[in-house]
């Protein structure tokens, strides 16, 4: 449709920015894609428990620092599993006693809430839990658990292995 030109701009202007009212609209044909874009996207797939396990055993490795170890399961979806004897476990029977005494010493249960157990000579175990699967990653690490959260090659606490397996509490 070509413009008439009246000579007088502002007209023009309106003209060439108002609706068209004339034409009908016209309705296209359902197009497949179209439609198949305009619905709401489906929640991803659940990933199986091997897959899971499969992308985790990808993301991290063994001699690696604890906290970097850490960070990998905390992003493929794992979550701390909470011991509720990690104070007997890693300060002792007598923990109440030591922990009245000296509050900081019994602060690693709260910070590494996944810690299950620490032996004499520098051994630990960490848990965690997924959603997507049954059982427990269970994680063993050697040094000083102070350095949970040093990451490289400056950590005193690196990862010795890991298994899938049953959950169980230390005694």
């Amino acid at each position: 449709m070509a413009a008439c030109n009246s000579g007088n701009a502002a007209s023009e202007a309106a003209a060439a920015t108002a609706p068209a009212e004339a034409a009908p609209a016209t309705t296209a044909a359902p197009d497949a894609n179209a439609q198949a874009a305009a619905m709401p996207a489906a929640a991803p797939a659940a990933a199986d428990s091997a897959t899971i396990v499969k992308n985790t055993e990808a993301a991290v490795s063994k001699g690696m620092a604890y906290a970097d170890f850490r960070k990998a399961v905390l992003a493929q979806g794992w979550q701390p599993l909470v011991d509720a004897q990690c104070r007997a476990n890693v300060i002792g029977g007598n923990y109440e006693k030591v922990c009245a005494k000296n509050p900081a010493r019994c602060q690693i249960c709260d910070d590494v809430p996944e810690l299950n157990a620490c032996s004499g000579d520098a051994h630990c175990l960490m848990q965690f839990t997924h959603a997507g699967v049954e059982g427990a990653l269970k994680v063993t690490g050697y040094g000083e658990i102070k350095d949970w959260n040093v990451s490289g090659k400056d950590s005193g606490l690196q990862v010795s292995g890991w298994e899938v397996g049953k959950v169980e509490a230390a005694d």
